[in-house]
């Protein structure tokens, strides 16, 4: 027999068994994914991709995980974090009444806290996990006031992980003053990343707040503002640009702030709505400056324009009558906002963009408008004029056209040129310089023991050209494909582009997520939710609402015993 040494054996004590025994006593998952070209890869669930050279996919490396994987959160707790209800809401005399129809004991609201405040300090150290393992994250701030008119900033942080899966993660929500300044939100913003450890891990900041470039500069982000605030932005210009638009529009809006101030006037559109079998649509007030807002005014006066002008004519208010003329012209703007509508709800699906949709987006857009225009609609001309003159300068910004000469559905849109072609390659190959660097400082936390450590690679400068031109003759993917798909499985000679692709692939094109930016009644929801609860549990709450998914279990079904689920 072998003679072994202690210290061996007392070592390899220490290593995790491998295999199929180490999956099943970690209880790991693992799924099967599809990479671009339709080979079945196995991938784990946590992600065995790569943020550096030394990650490597490593059969006696510990789950980093597993201790956040059996956190338990009861149906109610999952109702009221993703509802967000006020925890107090259990005491609230309807539902201890609809508790008791069912024969449960209605948890107090003092039991519910303290299980909301247990789940929000296991949720910050997940959170903190999934920050300390990468090397690049993108801040988006999102300034927004309830309804008794108090502000308040959410700050979120977008990250990709080591098994390329794109994960918004909200940090706080902090208030801000009343009148506040660029310089309040960046002073946050500074605070808020120095207390989650990410300040030198972010390149990129989104925004819905104006006029914050310069503060954001001092501190070295580049800041992007929020496509969506953009697209409101050229409609503000469009009015600006053409006295037609405006004028209509202001028509519009005194048509609605009269029937939503007169109750008997109400009352009569509601009959006459039902006399024609129209669709019980309110009248509600709009913000005039916001493109989607105003294409929902827009749409409904437009449909209920005979019971709106029975209406006037009944209580004299003839002034307020449209005439054909403005009505065709009603027509001709809900075509031209339809076309901003129809490319932005495609996206709707997923929670945040992608920084690289914006150059397709506003293409797709100009290029509805463009049809337009044949059909002789002039409104269709002013406001494509908006959109050259505010989206020019932002197209043309590095990390929008890297990003998306980076994502491989939209690759050939900023390579069309061969001038522009030449400057990306050249930007890349100095990224891919500059990324070796990052590689070599990973915390000790990414790195692997040294006993499993793969040789690292030395890579000359040629080299990267190679590797870039080996991704330039690739085929395109399908626009309703992952982009992220196409680099979870790099060759050893790509991975130094596979983290160039990472940092810019991060960075997101909204500060809100995309189906509460482009749809007004889930934002009114999101809005009044957000109102109804209690300040100082405010940024509990909404920082569960959006992380503590990630450690929920996934279920296929609702279980069987519901009794013992419902144990707080």
């Amino acid at each position: 027999m072998h003679n072994i040494s202690p210290l061996f054996l007392h070592n390899m004590a220490k290593i995790p068994m491998s295999g199929p025994q180490w999956c099943f006593r970690q209880n790991k998952q693992t799924r099967f994914a599809k990479d671009p070209y339709g080979r079945d890869r196995q991938q784990d669930r946590l992600g065995a991709g790569r943020t550096g050279r030394s990650q490597r996919c490593n059969p006696y490396m510990q789950d980093p995980l597993a201790k956040y994987r059996d956190v338990q959160q009861s149906p109610l707790l999952v109702m009221i974090i993703s509802d967000l209800h006020p925890h107090t809401i259990v005491e609230e005399p309807g539902f201890v009444q609809f508790f008791q129809s069912i024969m449960y004991d209605c948890p107090s609201a003092n039991v519910i806290l303290s299980e909301l405040q247990t789940l929000f300090l296991k949720t910050t150290g997940f959170v903190q996990d999934q920050l300390e393992r990468v090397h690049n994250v993108t801040l988006t701030c999102e300034v927004w006031k309830t309804t008794a008119r108090k502000t308040y900033m959410t700050t979120s942080c977008h990250l990709i992980d080591d098994g390329w899966t794109r994960k918004s993660l909200v940090l706080e929500t902090t208030p801000l003053p009343e009148e506040y300044e660029p310089s309040n939100v960046v002073l946050q913003l500074l605070r808020i990343a120095k207390n989650w450890r990410v300040e030198n891990k972010i390149k990129v900041v989104v925004t819905n707040v104006g006029h914050i470039e310069k503060e954001m500069e001092k501190c070295g982000w580049e800041h992007i503002a929020c496509f969506a605030c953009s697209l409101d932005e050229v409609f503000k210009l469009t009015l600006i640009l053409s006295s037609d638009w405006k004028t209509l529009v202001q028509r519009c809006c005194d048509i609605v702030e009269y029937f939503s101030q007169n109750v008997k006037a109400q009352s009569q559109l509601k009959e006459a709505q039902s006399k024609r079998h129209l669709s019980s649509y309110n009248l509600v007030e709009c913000q005039a400056d916001k493109w989607i807002s105003s294409l929902q005014i827009l749409e409904r006066i437009e449909a209920q324009r005979e019971a709106i002008s029975e209406v006037l004519i009944n209580v004299s208010k003839v002034e307020l009558l449209l005439s054909e003329h403005e009505h065709n012209n009603i027509n001709k703007a809900i075509l031209c906002l339809r076309a901003f509508q129809c490319v932005v709800r495609a996206k709707t699906a997923k929670r945040y963009s992608l920084l690289s949709d914006i150059i397709p987006q506003v293409e797709e857009i100009k290029k509805k408008l463009t049809e337009l225009q044949q059909s002789q609609n002039e409104f269709a001309k002013e406001i494509t004029r908006a959109c050259d003159y505010h989206f020019r300068k932002i197209i043309e910004t590095d990390w929008v056209t890297l990003s998306t000469a980076l994502d491989l559905r939209y690759r050939d849109i900023v390579l069309s040129e061969k001038e522009k072609t030449t400057g990306i390659k050249n930007k890349i190959i100095c990224e891919l310089d500059g990324v070796r660097e990052v590689l070599f400082r990973q915390p000790k936390l990414l790195r692997q023991p040294k006993l499993f450590r793969q040789p690292t690679l030395y890579r000359q400068p040629d080299k990267f050209e190679e590797s870039l031109n080996r991704y330039f003759k690739q085929a395109m993917l399908p626009r309703h494909w992952d982009p992220l798909a196409v680099w979870n499985f790099p060759k050893n000679e790509d991975l130094d582009l596979s983290e160039v692709a990472r940092k810019y692939l991060t960075v997101v094109s909204t500060a809100v997520p995309v189906d509460v930016a482009y749809d007004i009644e889930k934002a009114k929801l999101v809005a009044s939710r957000r109102s109804s609860l209690y300040p100082e549990h405010l940024n509990m709450m909404l920082f569960l609402n959006s992380n503590s998914p990630y450690l929920r279990e996934q279920r296929s079904s609702i279980p069987h015993n519901l009794l013992e689920n419902l144990k707080i």
